[in-house]
């Protein structure tokens, strides 16, 4: 009896360490880490990225840094998003994965004229997540998926596939995933921001080699389910004075003699009644004092600083007058809290004279500390 007992205990115990039958080794399969999508001449084009995650796992150990890891990419023509995957999905070696994709990269082209389907291909894939990177760019989707890591490590190390820790502590641009990128699209007011990439080729190197790093050059501003143009970053740079993500601000005043860092701004958005809505903008901040090579006085300076984030938010409010959208996202206050006062057109109207006063306030904490 106890020898039928054992049998019948370790045969349970081989079949439970047998596992799903049905799973795939991590070999089995192509893991797609980013897709690409253009669109020209009624034709879509999907460019899927793939990594091979067996050598990534390798890549742990101290041969890490010896051998690239290499980035698979695929192309797929179709009339619409599915059926270009379609036919790729059968031509591959391996099947293709889904569950795994972290961005979704698009042209120009499929800003302007296809967010719909866009958004109803991630809405009905059930792999894809809401948490994905979105971003755009103009130039070769191809070039902009092998883009290069330092240190021959993987793509996952890009800031195609890991943008908030790269831009955590040099914020300029909101990078949104796509669970807020869609909460605000159909809203009747604001913009939404699709940052937009391009490939640098000059400012590293590896061995003399020069290195192709993706890197943000602006953003896609769409509005009312409409695309409303291009800006680069000099356009955009009032935006960081009004998000809540900005914490450490690096500026440079006088040339580049004085450099600074202005830590957690606290803005305040205030509506003025007029026949169209108009706004006070407050900024207080306090600044930390790196560099002042010709020991320029604090109070130059605080002047200097408080001039140059005024600026900053004029350029970003002429930028949305000359594309007609609102960047700085300020009609939201008026059409959240006084929709009764004005119309939602009225609302939108946004132009340079919008902004009515701007306010700084900058307080320099401390001056620099050498170390002893």
């Amino acid at each position: 009896m106890k020898r039928i007992l054992l049998i019948i205990i370790i045969s349970s115990q081989i079949f439970f360490l047998t596992g799903c039958w049905g799973a795939k080794e991590l070999q089995s399969q192509t893991y797609i880490t980013a897709i690409g999508l253009d669109y020209a001449e009624g034709e879509f084009t999907v460019y899927i990225q793939a990594l091979n995650f067996v050598n990534i796992g390798k890549q742990e150990g101290a041969s890490a840094l010896q051998e690239a890891s290499p980035i698979f990419i695929g192309e797929g023509k179709g009339k619409n998003i599915q059926s270009a995957l379609s036919k790729l999905e059968q031509k591959v070696a391996l099947p293709l994965y889904y569950g795994h994709i972290e961005t979704v990269l698009l042209s120009e082209n499929v800003i302007k004229e296809q967010m719909k389907s866009v958004i109803e291909f991630i809405g009905q894939n059930s792999l894809l997540r809401y948490n994905i990177w979105l971003f755009g760019t103009e130039q070769d989707i191809k070039e902009i998926l092998t883009s290069e890591s330092f240190f021959n490590f993987p793509s996952l190390y890009t800031i195609i596939h890991d943008p908030k820790s790269l831009t955590k502590n040099n914020f300029f641009i909101p990078i949104e995933q796509y669970n807020k990128f869609i909460s605000t699209y159909y809203q009747a007011v604001g913009t939404q921001l699709i940052p937009s990439l391009d490939v640098n080729k000059a400012s590293f190197s590896e061995d003399k080699k020069k290195k192709n790093i993706a890197v943000i050059t602006g953003g896609f501003v769409t509005s009312q389910q409409q695309y409303k143009g291009w800006a680069d970053k000099k356009d955009l740079s009032g935006l960081k004075w009004l998000s809540k993500k900005a914490t450490n601000i690096p500026l440079s005043l006088f040339e580049e003699k004085v450099s600074v860092i202005i830590q957690n701004p606290k803005r305040t958005i205030k509506v003025v009644n007029g026949y169209k809505p108009a706004y006070h903008l407050i900024i207080k901040a306090n600044a930390v004092l790196v560099q002042n090579e010709e020991d320029i006085s604090l109070d130059k300076i605080k002047k200097e600083l408080e001039k140059k984030i005024k600026n900053e938010l004029l350029n970003t409010m002429e930028k949305s007058e000359e594309i007609n959208a609102d960047l700085l996202n300020i009609s939201e206050n008026a059409y959240r809290y006084h929709l009764k006062e004005w119309d939602v057109s009225t609302i939108n109207s946004i132009d340079k004279g919008s902004l009515e006063h701007i306010e700084v306030r900058i307080q320099i904490e401390q001056n620099i500390n050498y170390k002893h």
